[in-house]
This record gives structure tokens, C-alpha cells and sequence, in this order.
């Protein structure tokens, strides 16, 4: 082989070397491209499975944060008409035994008074005697041993007035152990004691105090109602 054409076969070499470099480069890049297209894209379909995960994760919590917004609001909701129930209950309590008490207080204090005592006495034997002017029945009148000693005197005459239809025959004894009186007929017995007296007074006053607590059950209910601040 000649030099000539050993130098042109070795530049056809070069040649087809540097071709197939050329080749093997781009062919590098292509590959290359392709695939970082490829991690490009299933970098993206993972991010949005990823998103839609998280999307779902996140109604999730929201969903159970709400059913136990609601069950927290449903059971303090409840806790507070029991309570404002049992409040209720406990104030009409109290205000009935502040109002017996109030009432036996001032009965007492009255039946207590001499000249008050006196007075009712002999309206109610008068009353009976208009009612009944046929009847010639003893009347027993019982008070406490102090007050019998204290209105003897005072019975003797108190029934000789022109407000009585007719003179009745009346005795004091002096059994009771508290203030007021008992007046006992051929009928029966009849008290005029502070529980006695409470007892026809207290209904009188309940409407004007079941109308107290009908309006605190109102505020009570309504707060009750109403979202407690610490549950959103």
C-alpha cells in the first residue's frame, strides 16, 4: 500500500471515527433528554398523586374535626340544661324555703302578739256564733300555757259585745306548745298556727314566684343554647 493511500484510508477512518462520536454524543443526548423527560414526568404524576393524597387527608381531618366539633357542642349543650335544669330545681328550693321561712317568721311574730291574738279570737267565735246562731256548743281554746294566763282575764268579758249575735260559751286551756291557737267545736279542731297559717299563705305567693323562675329558665335555656366560646 502506497503512502497515499495508506494517509487517505487512515483520514477515512478519522472520519468515520468522528462520525460515529458525533453519533454516539447526540444519541447520549437524546437518551439523555428522554430520560430526564421521563423522570420529569413521573416526578410530576407523583407530585400530583402526592397533592391529591394530601388534599384527601386534609378533607379527612377537617371531616373529623367537625363530627367532634359536634359532638363536643351536642354534649356541652347537654351538660348545661342539666345543669341549668338542676340550678332551677335547687333555686325554686331555696326560694320556697326563703319564702316558708319569710312567712312563718311573720306569722309567728303576729300569733306572738297579745292584742293580735286577742283580736282573731274573738273575730273567729263571733263569726261562728253569726253562722251558726242556733248553736249553743262549747268552744275550747287552746294556746300556750304564757298566753292562756296572759288572755283569762280578757276572755271572761271579750265575748259580751253587740258584735256577737249570741253570748257562746268559751274555755281557754293551755296545751299548746308553740303561738297561735286551736278552737275545737262538737266538728273538730281547728288550727291557727304559723304552719297552718304558711300552709293557706304559700299558694297565695307561688304564682308571683313560679313566675321568678319561669323567667331565670328562660335565661338559663337560652344560654344553654347558645355555642359554648371555647367549641368553633
Amino acid at each position: 500500500m502506497s503512502p497515499q493511500e495508506y494517509t487517505k484510508r487512515m483520514e477515512v477512518m478519522a472520519s468515520t471515527l468522528e462520525t460515529f462520536v458525533e453519533r454516539l454524543k447526540a444519541d447520549g443526548v437524546e437518551a439523555g433528554r428522554q430520560a430526564a423527560e421521563a423522570i420529569r414526568r413521573q416526578a410530576e404524576q407523583q407530585a400530583a398523586q402526592r397533592l391529591q393524597e394530601a388534599e384527601a387527608e386534609a378533607k379527612r381531618i377537617i371531616a373529623a374535626a367537625q363530627a367532634e366539633r359536634e359532638k363536643i357542642l351536642a354534649r356541652t349543650q347537654t351538660e348545661l340544661r342539666l345543669a341549668a335544669r338542676d340550678t332551677l330545681h335547687r333555686l325554686r328550693e331555696a326560694l320556697e324555703k326563703a319564702l316558708q321561712q319569710v312567712l312563718l317568721e311573720a306569722a309567728e311574730r303576729h300569733l306572738q302578739d297579745e292584742t293580735f291574738l286577742r283580736d282573731l279570737i274573738r273575730e273567729v267565735v263571733c263569726q261562728y256564733a253569726k253562722a251558726d246562731a242556733d248553736q249553743q256548743d262549747l268552744i275550747t281554746i287552746n294556746l300556750s300555757e304564757s298566753m292562756r294566763r296572759r288572755l283569762t282575764d280578757w276572755a271572761i268579758g271579750a265575748f259580751h259585745n253587740p258584735d256577737c249575735p249570741q253570748e257562746l260559751p268559751v274555755e281557754l286551756h293551755g296545751t299548746l306548745t308553740g303561738a297561735g291557737f286551736e278552737y275545737r267545736l262538737s266538728g273538730g279542731t281547728v288550727e291557727v298556727t304559723p304552719e297552718s297559717v304558711v300552709d293557706v299563705l304559700l299558694p297565695m305567693v307561688s304564682p308571683e314566684v313560679q313566675k321568678l323562675l319561669q323567667e331565670v329558665a328562660k335565661e338559663l335555656l337560652r344560654v344553654g343554647s347558645e355555642e359554648p366560646a371555647g367549641v368553633r
